[in-house]
């Protein structure tokens, strides 16, 4: 990344040295190459020129050039964000900028990127790494990385490799991001960036960020320090609209969905990003010292209004519900890690530690429900094909009728700790004139343990018993001016009218719905501490239990492999990584034996232990072939593998009150493994910049998918569901986890063309382009069990026996979209730059059932931003950036019928950098 080099076993006597870069002009160096050792050289390329006059190259500009030759001198498939080009797009956090590349689509949440997919693999398939050191898990059930913590003004630069080498961390088959940090240069340097900005969907002005960072070299250049500090916070609410819908059969007998249930939310959100970093290294004989801190933490403060219309699921029909949500917290990362490398010509080796730890607090997340159970609708079975909008006119809103009805109050703990130390050592090979290369192995030991509590308290039927609930009667005696008693003598219960706020918004949801009664938070906060001082809060044991889960998993790998040149045209890297995983984790097996189970503990309450032991060899080879000097080939056979969810390999095992539905976790589920094949083609010249086309096929066995399950007579018991034979004389549904019996299929294609257009006359030799387009499809044959009758057993009365059949569909894989294109038009001028980026993908599955109209789609999804900057003098820079420029809105569907609306809206933002050196 700084232009330093080494080339080895040079032969004696005079050679010819060729430094070539994209954007520079290409240099020849006679060398007299004598036998007396190392020698170091610097040398500088003068920038291209056209008829005479030399190319001013802008620092955006360079971030690409310097992206483009990083890609290029990987040994292995990549793609590179450089830190200038970071600065050119408005991307507040690292999960945006990572998605602009090659093959990634992104996840959002309150109108910002919060995950990625790459290559169409979900989000818990892909390893996220700060310089190298991993990046453990955020979510509460799965492996994913929310990126959405990390601040892309914090990064240096953004790796991303999309095919593994044996010395590279195996559980990924999506791709490995390693997020680098600054290292600091050879003399003081500081910045300093401070921006504003502007939320149109709450016309909110409170936006703002801060970055700064300083840097200097001591002790005669030995000693380099770097801090960076980064403070942010955005407004990201939304409104959310989702339907529910239930199958039914028309009169054809075809299956069709009806809706069952609309969910009209009113998020107003707000974020707050915190991140530092410290980087130190020191010189000492051939080689260096290092150490890094890496911290950063979000804290979320949520106030969502919703409005819930229950249509016609069972046993929930015709009713309305308003709930307030007051919910918010903190999650944090903290990584830090010591090494040392060196290089003594003879053997390179470097060695490393780290610790990484992630933590998610939300402390007192509180939820109000009102509910309007008699004459809420005048009807509420709508047939197929309803467009929802209509539905609310249906609704017959009555304050008497709406009551005080539940309040929940939950805390979440969720903590990860990780710890890491590896070693690798490299030995240089020369076989005659035209082969040479390196050995390398290595050896790394990982652990990690992790912790999840939820405590879940609360208390329904507030409505229920009218002057006897002690409920209410705790609140008339804290607050006799709310009138509660007469209230409820008047009415049975406790209406809405009392909390009422007069909030309310003509913009809700684009003018399509109206927000419906919203309340004062200010009076529930009240009445909630009013219960709780008088001991009426229970905890709710299903979901304080049907969570919670505590272990710990250790991985031990080693590796060998070369890299090896064979007559200046061919490269290979042959190799086999070994890995062996043990898990050890605790939850729990337990029976509801009330609705909510509000009274004393779960019934059949077992704790359970279940350990996992799993070995794998990897074999892989890579092959770069350089037929020219401006041509790449890359061709990688690999294999890689993933591991389950945390919530769908620990030992937790329920079933509901009514014993008719159980949810299993399975302690037997296998990790699955990719095989994976790429080539890319390179072509790279200065005038073309650099023009690449890849492909890709993987094959993975032993997916883990979760299927429904119904026991019936007969029916086995799965292996690792840890279910006992008693509760199954109800004949009870059950979801499952399992490995996918039937291999998933991958392929596609990815171009991308990145070019600076220093060539043309005049005014048009500022323009800049980056595009690239990404063509998958994959597929997958689901396994879907089916009970059919096997065997009649004579008895009075006779019973039937079962068997499960397989009855599996063939669909595309979760979160693949089959289209991804992005493209950024820049223009630089001097000190002005401007850059305008469009994103797009098109839909992806989200939900697999076990009918094809029942399958849940995300919507295609498109994005325009821009970025406007200007230099000044004194290091002062000016700039503006506009996201979302068309107010884009998020879709997904059922079929054809919509599943979740979100409207965002659009935002700009103005700042200010300034840079001292």
């Amino acid at each position: 990344m700084d232009g330093r080099f080494i080339i080895r076993n040079i032969p004696i006597g005079k050679q010819t040295l060729v430094i070539s870069y994209i954007g520079y002009n290409s240099i020849s160096v006679e060398l007299n190459v004598l036998a007396s050792g190392n020698e170091e050289v610097d040398y500088f390329l003068e920038p291209k020129t056209l008829e005479g006059e030399t190319i001013v190259i802008t620092a955006q500009a360079q971030g690409q050039l310097s992206a483009i030759n990083q890609q290029l001198s990987s040994n292995t498939i990549a793609n590179i964000v450089a830190k200038d080009r970071i600065k050119e797009l408005p991307d507040v956090n690292a999960a945006e900028t990572i998605g602009r590349l090659p093959g990634v689509s992104i996840e959002r949440y309150g109108g910002e990127a919060t995950k990625i997919s790459i290559r169409g693999l979900s989000p818990k398939y892909n390893l996220i790494t700060v310089n190298g050191v991993r990046i453990p898990s955020t979510g509460d059930y799965d492996r994913s990385v929310d990126l959405s913590l990390i601040s892309s003004n914090m990064l240096d630069g953004i790796i991303l490799k999309i095919a593994n080498t044996p010395d590279m961390d195996a559980d990924v088959i999506g791709g490995t991001v390693d997020l680098k940090l600054k290292e600091a240069p050879d003399k003081f340097t500081s910045n300093i960036s401070a921006q504003w900005g502007y939320n149109k969907l709450q016309s909110y002005y409170g936006n703002y960020n801060f970055t700064g960072s300083v840097s200097n070299r001591f002790f005669d250049g030995e000693l380099g320090v770097i801090a960076n500090l980064n403070l942010d916070n955005y407004d990201r609410s939304a409104d959310k609209f989702n339907g529910e819908w239930a199958e039914s059969n028309d009169l054809n007998n075809q299956t069709v969905v009806i809706p069952s249930k609309l969910i009209l939310r009113e998020e107003t959100v707000n974020r707050d990003r915190t991140g530092g970093s410290l980087f130190l290294d020191y010189r000492i004989p051939a080689g260096k010292l290092t150490a890094n801190g890496f911290y950063s933490s979000l804290a979320s403060k949520n106030l969502n209004r919703i409005n819930s219309m229950i249509l016609s699921a069972p046993g929930e029909s015709n009713r309305h519900y308003y709930e307030m949500e007051d919910r918010g917290g903190t999650t944090s990362i903290l990584t830090g890690a010591l090494g040392i490398e060196q290089d003594f010509s003879w053997m390179q080796y470097d060695f490393s530690g780290s610790l990484t730890d992630t933590k998610t607090n939300n402390p007192n997340e509180r939820t109000w429900r009102f509910n309007q159970e008699a004459n809420a609708f005048s009807t509420y079975n709508f047939p197929a094909g309803t467009d929802p909008r209509t539905i609310p006119q249906f609704a017959n809103i009555d304050t008497a009728l709406t009551r005080f009805a539940e309040v929940w109050i939950w805390d979440t703990n969720r903590k990860e700790k990780e710890g890491s130390t590896q070693f690798n050592l490299k030995f240089p090979a020369s076989f005659g004139d035209d082969i040479s290369g390196d050995f390398k192995v290595g050896a790394k030991f990982r652990w990690m343990s992790r912790n999840n509590d939820v405590e879940y308290h609360g208390r329904n039927g507030i409505q229920y018993g009218g002057s006897g609930n002690e409920m209410l009667k705790a609140l008339d005696s804290a607050y006799p001016d709310w009138g509660v008693d007469s209230l409820v003598q008047e009415n049975g219960w406790l209406p809405i009218s009392i909390f009422l706020d007069n909030y309310n918004r003509s913009n809700f949801l684009n003018g399509d719905y109206a927000l419906g009664f919203t309340v004062k938070e200010s009076m529930l906060n009240q009445a909630t501490d009013v219960l709780y001082a008088n001991n009426l809060i229970l905890r709710y044991s299903i979901n304080s239990l049907g969570s919670d889960y505590d272990g710990v998993e250790h991985y031990q790998a080693a590796y060998l492999m070369g890299e090896f040149k064979f007559w200046n045209m061919f490269t290979l890297i042959p190799g086999v990584r070994f890995e062996n995983e043990y898990t050890r984790y605790t939850g729990f097996r337990f029976r509801e034996v009330s609705i909510n189970n509000m009274e004393g503990p779960p019934g059949d309450l077992d704790t359970l232990t279940a350990v996992r032991s799993h070995n794998f060899w990897l074999p892989m080879v890579h092959l770069i072939i350089e037929p020219t000097d401006w041509m790449k080939i890359r061709l990688a056979r690999t294999e890689t593998l993933t591991r389950p969810d945390f919530l769908q390999f620990t030992p937790i095992t329920r079933i509901n009150s009514g014993q008719d539905y159980i949810r299993a976790n399975n302690t037997k589920l296998k990790p699955s493994v990719s095989t994976n094949y790429d080539i890319a083609l390179s072509i790279y010249e200065n005038s073309i910049g650099l023009f690449s086309v890849s492909a890709f096929y993987k094959d993975i066995k032993d997916l883990i998918f979760q299927t429904n399950y119904k026991f019936l007579r007969g029916v086995p018991i799965p292996d690792g569901t840890n279910i006992p034979q008693s509760w199954l004389g109800s004949f009870p549904n059950s979801d499952i986890f399992i490995n996918n019996p039937n291999k998933a299929y991958y392929k596609g294609f990815e171009i991308e063309w990145q070019t600076h257009f220093w060539y043309l006359p005049s005014f048009l030799s500022g323009l800049v382009l980056n595009l690239n387009y990404t063509n998958i499809s994959s597929e997958v044959k689901k396994w879907i069990p089916e009970m059919i009758q096997d065997s009649l057993i004579r008895r009075i009365p006779p019973i039937w026996r079962y068997r499960v059949v397989d009855s599996s569909r063939v669909q595309r894989m979760p979160d693949q979209p089959r289209h991804i294109f992005n493209v950024t038009i820049g223009y630089d001028y001097e000190g002005f730059s401007a850059r305008l980026s469009f994103l797009f993908q098109t839909d992806k599955v989200s939900y697999i059932a076990n009918k094809s109209q029942l399958d849940a789609f995300t919507s295609d999804y498109s994005r325009w931003d821009l970025t406007l900057q200007q230099k000044l003098d004194w290091g002062i820079q000016l700039f503006a950036n506009f996201t979302n420029l068309n107010s884009r809105a998020d879709r997904s569907n059922i079929g054809t019928s919509p599943r979740t609306i979100e409207y965002y809206g659009f935002t700009m933002d103005f700042g200010l950098r300034y840079n001292f050196q």
